[in-house]
């Protein structure tokens, strides 16, 4: 049985705090039972051949996969799919009526090219309904036919990933070379590995690196049978399963809608007690919050401190950068949350951002405890992507510079 997610979290929390500098690079993903990767199993087009071959072996082993169905397709055995249903094996949405590229000659009358945004919507709801009247379940997950991302072309050209963020849990991908890093990944273009037409040989490098990484592989195929092109071999499904029950392993098998939601509840439980860089953007605002857990620290003592939510043992040979995407070219009052003791508190710090620079004196907070906020200053900021970095002004100042919660960046009137 697995363990409460609820008390597994509580319980990484409290380890990550005791941490003098966490990284979510640095930091492995609590997978349940202390499980070292995840690994998802799912198949597209709700073949003939899965309720009658693939699904046996699935069940003979305890293993749940994911079905990406196409409503049409799922009629030919309904029986067989909805004992699927019943097994636990989850049934999601892989369009209804699998438009490709019109480079695929037999897509060219649902070619990706021809469809709008709206008209794609309509029918992955559509499809959706389909499942729900023959299965009795919703999907939430959704797999790109062909693993292609888009609809239009040339400037008319529109990516189909915000659509399938905003009506599903996760989006899984095809031939992809990679597995998911579940502190990272975008849970709405999740890789997908083949593996169809191989054998456990083949994939074994790449299960044992991503269980050395903690990341979760997620592999599609579609036909299940013992020879033809796209399929997925029944020796391969029974090597394979041997190999992931074995507990030695370290391996976490489930449906692939079972672990984004986990992946999902524990990065918003968890993220903000980690560093990961990243792009930041702008709130409805129009502000930008640098914060301690976007920023990338770098110098031979900065650390991230998790309990406060800030950088510290930030020296004179230290900075931090981030990364932003401007809203609105425009001047932005710049506002600095730090804290430093009396003893430390009068060193000179630089801020640069788009060429431009504000230098001044860390003031007092009252102690390294005591969290202030002052403004800094006015920039002008063009729209686009931009970085800031804040550093000591002064190598010869040697000691703390100060602790760094966020800078904030709100645009003047």
């Amino acid at each position: 049985m697995l363990h409460s997610p609820k008390i597994l979290l509580s319980c990484l929390l409290s380890f990550l705090l005791l941490l003098p500098g966490v990284r979510a690079q640095d930091s492995p993903f609590p997978w349940p039972e202390g499980k070292k990767m995840a690994l998802s199993l799912s198949f597209d087009d709700a073949r003939a051949s899965n309720p009658k071959t693939g699904i046996p072996i699935l069940n003979k082993h305890d293993l749940l996969a994911t079905f990406f169905v196409l409503p049409e397709a799922i009629t030919a055995d309904l029986t067989g799919w909805q004992m699927a249903v019943e097994q636990g094996h989850e049934m999601a949405n892989h369009s209804y009526v699998h438009p490709c590229s019109g480079n695929f000659t037999w897509s060219r009358d649902r070619a990706l090219e021809n469809y709008t945004l709206d008209r794609m919507e309509t029918e992955l709801m559509r499809a959706n309904q389909a499942v729900y009247e023959r299965l009795g379940v919703m999907p939430s997950v959704y797999a790109y036919p062909c693993g292609q991302k888009f609809i239009g072309r040339g400037t008319h050209t529109q990516s189909l990933v915000p659509l399938i963020s905003k009506k599903f849990l996760a989006g899984r991908g095809w031939l992809d070379e990679a597995a998911a890093d579940p502190w990272y990944a975008d849970l709405a273009q999740l890789p997908g590995v083949k593996m169809d037409d191989t054998d456990f040989e083949s994939l074994l490098p790449m299960i044992e690196q991503s269980a050395a990484n903690g990341h979760w592989l997620i592999l599609a195929g579609h036909e299940t049978g013992t020879s033809g092109a796209q399929t997925t071999r029944l020796d391969f499904l029974e090597e394979l399963a041997q190999y992931v029950n074995d507990p030695a392993n370290g391996i976490w098998v489930a449906p692939i809608g079972t672990i984004a939601q986990y992946v999902k509840a524990t990065r918003e439980r968890l993220l903000d007690t980690i560093n990961q860089p990243g792009l930041v953007r702008s709130d409805q605002y129009g502000r930008l919050q640098l914060t301690a857990e976007t920023g990338k620290g770098t110098g031979p003592d900065i650390q991230y401190m998790p309990e406060w939510k800030a950088f510290g043992w930030f020296t004179e040979k230290d900075q931090v950068t981030w990364e932003m995407d401007v809203p609105e070219t425009a001047i932005y009052q710049v506002w600095l949350d730090w804290s430093v003791s009396d003893e430390e508190a009068g060193k000179e710090y630089l801020l640069s951002v788009s060429g431009q620079q504000l230098r001044g004196r860390v003031e007092r907070s009252g102690s390294w405890e005591t969290f202030q906020q002052k403004a800094l200053g006015t920039v002008r900021l063009n729209k686009g992507y931009q970085t800031l970095t804040f550093r000591s002004a002064n190598p010869d100042e040697k000691g703390p510079l100060l602790d760094l919660r966020t800078i904030r960046l709100t645009p003047v009137d």
